[in-house]
């Protein structure tokens, strides 16, 4: 008997159906009954290198497909948690608007924050999955370009001159409230500034000093307290 140290079998998945592995490469997976497709999406994106992308054919098997992908990932279910699991397999989506062409009410404001938090991360994703409804791949995007120049960026110790801040809030399309509860909302007091910004998960507190950032911290909407720097 030999001396040495044995060697165990790395273990296999339960499931993991390949992926094309060149152009015009067309495979087939059958056999996958109630949350074993979001398994298999997951095991087989987690050996792929790159970007999946998940079509779905409506808007409620998305949803259902994501929080399936999220248990099988290990990430909160909640839309605005954590997005990467431990082996740095990122989950993304991409809401329908919800909207018909010609109705007179724009998309729920956590819809468009959503959306551009997605877009956002996209481009610096190199490995991981976006979900997908196919009517909404059918949408025209903006350029990527014009999202990186629309990026608000702020830092502790940052000159904010509050009059220029609101006006480029104003352009684009923020609204001025009392509080600040929803995407898309600011409030102005003082040398106290709150924001929603579209895309984030919770909203900001920016204390002033002069016209320099001193403190930047989240805060809950529903009791309007600090929560961290």
């Amino acid at each position: 008997m030999s001396q040495g140290a044995s060697t165990r079998p790395s273990p296999l998945p339960l499931i993991a159906p390949e992926f094309p592995s060149r152009p015009a490469d067309h495979r087939t997976w059958g056999q996958l009954h109630g949350s074993s497709e979001a398994l298999a999406i997951c095991e087989s994106a987690r050996a792929h290198k790159g970007l999946t992308l998940v079509i779905t054919r409506s808007t409620a098997d998305a949803i259902r497909l994501e929080q399936a992908m999220r248990f099988f990932l290990g990430l909160p279910p909640e839309e605005d948690g954590p997005a990467v699991s431990d082996d740095g397999l990122e989950l993304l989506s991409l809401p329908d608007w919800e909207t018909l062409p010609y109705d007179l009410f724009s998309p729920h404001q956590d819809i468009i924050s959503r959306r551009i938090r997605t877009l956002h991360r996209l481009p610096a994703t190199s490995h991981g999955v976006l979900v997908v409804p196919a009517r909404t791949l059918m949408h025209r995007l903006p350029p990527v370009n014009y999202l990186q120049g629309n990026t608000l960026l702020l830092e502790v110790g940052q000159s904010l001159d509050i009059k220029s801040w609101r006006m480029q809030l104003e352009a684009a399309g923020y609204r001025h409230a009392e509080n600040v509860y929803e995407h898309g909302e600011y409030a102005v007091r003082g040398a106290i500034l709150d924001i929603f910004p579209m895309g984030a998960s919770q909203p900001y507190r920016i204390d002033l000093f002069d016209d320099e950032i001193e403190t930047l911290r989240t805060f809950d909407p529903e009791t309007q307290r600090s929560i961290d720097r």
